[in-house]
């Protein structure tokens, strides 16, 4: 299959969204309401492009869809185990609760097995009957309810389903899905008038951001989806800043994984290193600064790790190596 590089370039742009909110949040302690920017695309982009990535064509048979799922699960599940273990030594809070697994940031791990666990189950019932668009629909509507359901039953499976995240992320990852498998879907998201209504919508939720309110959140994510999409498509693939990003978007599991390691670590050197009043321009600057070492060094340790496909697998639970 040929690679779609603005997928590539969209995940590049989430991850970079997410290690420079850490920084301006637990580093520089900066207004949430100045990188709620941020805050309100960079996950929408990730579970989109998820699900759009996801779907698989020429998955026929139900072993087929079983196999990509066992695949999927080692891939995110043991870099969540691994990871929170070692998060949790690095901050000297070593218990023997399964809440050591689920700590941090890493829920973005299960939540992400969550929606291609409802995937599978629905993809072998649409696999199986072969049926339209309007089921499909109806289908990921089932079970949507579903998700509704246990979270207002407050059931979280002791912490391992984050129920509050797949209740709002299992919407874009649906949108991923059905926009790779439906061409006049991918054609109705991204369009001039979408991508007018889209800066709109997301320029309104950032303003609104303050009301909590989940509508607000979601309309913000879609034309925050619609924006960066279609930017993406016109970045040219030759540039060498393209191709960096690139990278970036071709390991933002590792990268998301690793990076935990340096926030922990970060505020109180970063206070100490920056302890002088400054706008948020200023504290922007040193994010972002901060940020582009804090990738390339997540980048080094991934490719150390991920020489030995022992430690690879260990890790991140891949049999095969990344390309960059």
């Amino acid at each position: 299959m040929k690679r779609i590089f603005e997928l590539d370039y969209m995940r590049g742009i989430a991850m970079l969204f997410v290690v420079m909110g850490h920084i301006l949040e637990f580093g520089l302690n900066a207004d949430r309401y100045s990188y709620a920017f941020m805050a309100i695309v960079q996950m929408p982009l990730f579970f989109t492009v998820s699900g759009y990535l996801a779907y698989k064509d020429k998955e026929h048979e139900g072993m087929d869809t079983l196999h990509r799922f066992l695949v999927r699960s080692r891939i995110l599940l043991v870099p969540l185990v691994v990871w929170s273990v070692i998060l949790n030594v690095c901050k000297e809070e070593i218990t023997c609760s399964q809440a050591m697994v689920c700590s941090g940031g890493y829920w973005f791990f299960l939540a992400l097995w969550w929606c291609d666990f409802f995937y599978t189950c629905a993809n072998y019932f649409l696999k199986r009957y072969k049926l339209c668009l309007f089921i499909d629909i109806v289908l990921y509507t089932i079970i949507y309810a579903v998700i509704l359901l246990l979270r207002i039953k407050g059931i979280n499976l002791g912490g391992l389903l984050p129920i509050q995240n797949v209740q709002y992320y299992f919407l874009f990852f649906a949108l991923g899905l059905l926009m790779r498998k439906y061409t006049m879907i991918h054609k109705w998201v991204l369009n001039k008038y979408t991508y007018a209504i889209g800066l709109i919508t997301i320029l309104v939720a950032w303003y609104l951001l303050r009301m909590q309110s989940f509508p607000i959140y979601f309309l913000g994510g879609v034309g925050g989806v619609i924006i960066f999409w279609m930017i993406c498509k016109e970045i040219p693939s030759e540039k060498k800043w393209a191709r960096t990003l690139s990278v970036i978007g071709k390991n933002t599991l590792p990268i998301y994984a690793i990076h935990y390691l340096f926030i922990t670590t970060l505020p109180q050197r970063l206070h100490d290193a920056v302890n002088v009043p400054m706008g948020f321009f200023l504290q922007f600057v040193i994010a972002f600064a901060y940020t582009v070492i804090v990738v390339i060094l997540c980048l080094i340790i991934d490719r150390i790790i991920s020489i030995n496909p022992i430690t690879r697998m260990v890790f991140f639970g891949e049999s095969k190596k990344r390309e960059w």
